[in-house]
């Protein structure tokens, strides 16, 4: 190895930052859709979801899977509309308010068409068991949390997900949106034990999977994370919402033990969902760096300023700039 890619093998140790240091992960802005048709049961597999701007331009399509739920990466914080269509029922509009939130929860439920002729019986798969095992109260419960943490109420939303439990310990969905909250809350056992216990009672609970993956890697258990990835993955291998924070975290996780060559990918996924995640351009820069490539990781960390110039570890990347240039030009 000659002087330049020694010198830039250092830089790439020195820039990855040691697991207390390391810049915090903020959640990628996502918007969970759960569709519903009366009764309570998951809407018909592929209804039509829609994400617009408040004035009404289209950004992106989704199609719910087969327990009535999408899942959506906008551009940045705005304000949404979600648009639900279903053969036979009418359509749907519900507003969503990210200016100053990287989540929220829309909790859509459809109605009869009445110009329409019901749906027939067998669209769609069946109801799960599961599903049609959830009392209402429960179901009260859980719509009211989902309501309080639409309006970043993350407290009042625990509660009710508490409530919804006790009243239905086999509420899966309440125990994954409960890890949800705990995370955002920076609370990382409780979530873990939240998003453990969603998974004992559903084992195929991919959203559980994704979000226990991001609470190990705050807890610097990157096995165990990339573990729970890349079991959520066998569920959903390419979802095509809201991919990019499960694959920056598997990412992340795949770095940290030293597999940057893994980690290249799914970083190099991540900024394809969502080009505007400053993260996702901060890690593939120390990918560069591992690889030899300088004026790549400078790329990456020029993007990385631009979209969070007051970021973490915005000082230490502009100290670094310099440096790997200083790196290329004696090559």
């Amino acid at each position: 190895m000659n002087s330049v890619w020694k010198l830039m093998a250092a830089l790439s140790l020195a820039m990855v930052l040691l697991p207390s240091d390391a810049p915090a992960q903020q959640p990628t802005i996502q918007i969970q859709v759960l569709v519903r048709v009366p009764g309570g049961a998951p809407a018909p597999q592929g209804s039509l979801c829609e994400l617009e701007l408040e004035n009404g331009e289209m950004l992106d399509q989704a199609q719910t899977d087969s327990s009535g739920k999408c899942r959506f990466s906008p551009p940045g914080h705005n304000v949404y509309l979600i648009r639900i269509e279903a053969a036979g029922y009418l359509e749907v509009k519900q507003r969503e308010d990210l200016q100053n939130a990287s989540t929220a929860y829309a909790d859509i439920d459809l109605h009869p068409d009445p110009s329409h002729a019901p749906p027939a019986a067998v669209a769609g798969p069946p109801i799960s068991v599961a599903v049609l095992s959830i009392p209402d109260p429960a179901r009260k419960e859980f719509d009211k949390a989902v309501q309080s943490l639409q309006n970043h109420d993350l407290d009042d939303g625990i509660a009710h997900l508490k409530t919804a439990i006790g009243l239905y310990d086999q509420y899966a969905q309440a125990y994954t949106m409960l890890g949800v909250a705990y995370n955002q809350q920076r609370k990382w056992k409780d979530a873990q034990g939240a998003l453990q216990k969603a998974i004992q009672i559903d084992p195929k609970e991919a959203d559980a999977y994704f979000q226990l993956g991001a609470t190990l890697n705050q807890q610097k258990d990157y096995a165990g994370a990339e573990k729970a990835l890349k079991q959520g993955f066998e569920f959903v291998p390419e979802p095509p919402e809201g991919a990019a924070a499960a694959h920056y975290e598997l990412a992340y996780a795949c770095f940290m033990q030293g597999r940057w060559q893994e980690a290249e990918p799914h970083a190099a996924k991540t900024i394809a969902a969502q080009p505007d995640f400053p993260l996702a351009h901060w890690l593939m820069a120390q990918i560069m760096l591992k690889k030899g490539d300088g004026q790549g990781a400078i790329n990456e960390f020029q993007t990385y300023l631009k979209l969070d110039p007051n970021g973490p570890a915005a000082p230490s990347v502009r100290a670094v700039i310099p440096k790997i240039q200083a790196a290329i030009a004696k090559k």
